[in-house]
């Protein structure tokens, strides 16, 4: 009799190691295999019915300095969690993660492991602004005073943003006028180039600005029509003044405005007269006043 009871009961336990084999899921460990260890993750896993949706499947654990991947199936299902630095806390997240796949976390709930963060959470900041605008201009002007000549001009102008006061240089070119003394004809032309301060106001529409600042001039005479023909330049300086106001289209700029010029020094066109008593020169005015309209570009 207790022969025949002792066959029983081992034939009982083998039956039971083998049902329990078949209930767990095989669990291979890469990378670090002692954090979490195999036996480890056997040990938190929930005791799971002979039926379980995972019994007997591959399970692979793959360790990285701060991050588990579980895998299982074929294709692979992952799932990935931080790596605490506790092995047990470790061996109980991936447990987590099987109880999950196999169904049995409702059925048997365990304590909630605890997860960590490996790294800080990333703090985002806004990109740097631009601290200044450009804007690129072009525009064309008639002159009343310097001969009824049209004329044009390029201008770049700088602002801190939020700001109402910056700088602006500009270069222009006023077209040949011609001017009758004795005889003959003298086509004049000017090249103008300056620098300015600027006070502007805008609002989301509209915008208004004034100039003021120093301007170089460059005039160039040619004569026509006398024996010989010859030419000549001068160069003079003065003061500039700008008033303007436009519409704002986005980056782009529309503008009417009037530009007041004034040279220091009055500058006299002189011809050789060879007939006594006519007269042989001309002053040019010293001042000048440019009605133009212009396009504008901002860059930021």
């Amino acid at each position: 009799m207790n022969r025949r009871y002792l066959s029983a009961a081992v034939v009982v336990v083998a039956w039971a190691s083998v049902t329990v084999a078949q209930a767990q899921p095989m669990v291979v460990v890469l990378g670090d295999t002692t954090c979490p260890s195999v036996e480890m993750i056997h040990s938190a896993l929930p005791a799971s019915r002979p039926d379980g949706v995972i019994a007997g499947q591959k399970v692979v654990v793959d360790v990285a300095a701060d991050r588990l991947s579980v895998s299982l199936g074929e294709p692979p299902v992952v799932r990935e969690i931080p790596a605490d630095g506790d092995c047990s806390v470790r061996a109980e997240s991936v447990a987590v993660v099987v109880a999950t796949w196999s169904g049995e976390l409702g059925d048997r709930p365990t304590d909630s492991p605890v997860l960590t963060a490996a790294s800080p959470a990333p703090v985002l900041t806004p990109a740097k602004r631009p601290s200044h605008v450009i804007e690129l201009e072009g525009s064309a002007f008639y002159s009343p005073l310097w001969g009824h000549a049209p004329g044009a001009l390029l201008g770049v102008s700088r602002m801190p943003i939020g700001d109402v006061i910056g700088v602006r240089v500009l270069g222009a070119y006023q077209s040949a006028r011609d001017l009758a003394i004795e005889g003959g004809t003298n086509q004049i032309l000017r090249f103008l180039v300056g620098a300015a301060l600027r006070y502007q106001l805008q609002r989301t529409h509209v915008f208004a600005s004034g100039d003021a600042g120093l301007v170089g001039t460059f005039t160039r005479a040619q004569g026509a029509g006398y024996e010989p023909n010859q030419a000549d330049a001068t160069m003079n300086f003065g003061g500039l003044a700008d008033l303007r106001v436009g519409l704002r289209l986005g980056r782009f700029r529309l503008w009417l405005n009037a530009q007041g010029l004034r040279l220091v020094h009055a500058e006299t066109l002189k011809v050789h007269s060879t007939s006594p008593g006519v007269a042989d020169s001309a002053a040019l005015n010293p001042w000048d006043v440019q009605i133009g309209a212009g396009l504008g570009i901002r860059l930021e």
